[in-house]
């Protein structure tokens, strides 16, 4: 059951970027999305907890693939401005991430 909590902190952590990308306008490219998602995942991976690097490749590798998912939907959905997306490309913890 360690998978589940996996995903659930990829989820929780996608659903804290909810507020900053849709609370400004703007014009963010679907390629600018797919770009924050792979940022979202580069992070993820990169910060797992020595408990979560013991999971399965496949089930950390999921709950990357279901947080950028959603990091991606948010973006194209909420119109996020383009300017949003390159400081949160410019992130390097994903403590920046959430606050770009």
């Amino acid at each position: 059951m360690q998978w589940v909590g996996a995903i659930v902190r990829a989820s929780s952590r996608a659903c804290l970027l909810a507020c900053p990308l849709a609370c400004i306008g703007g014009a963010a490219s679907d390629q600018d999305c797919d770009a924050l998602g792979d940022k979202f995942v580069e992070l993820y991976m990169a910060e797992l907890s020595e408990d979560s690097r013991k999971l399965p490749p496949d089930v950390l590798d999921r709950a990357a693939a279901t947080g950028r998912e959603q990091i991606v939907a948010q973006c194209r959905a909420k119109s996020t401005p383009k300017a949003t997306v390159q400081r949160c490309l410019e992130a390097t913890s994903m403590d920046e991430f959430k606050h770009c």
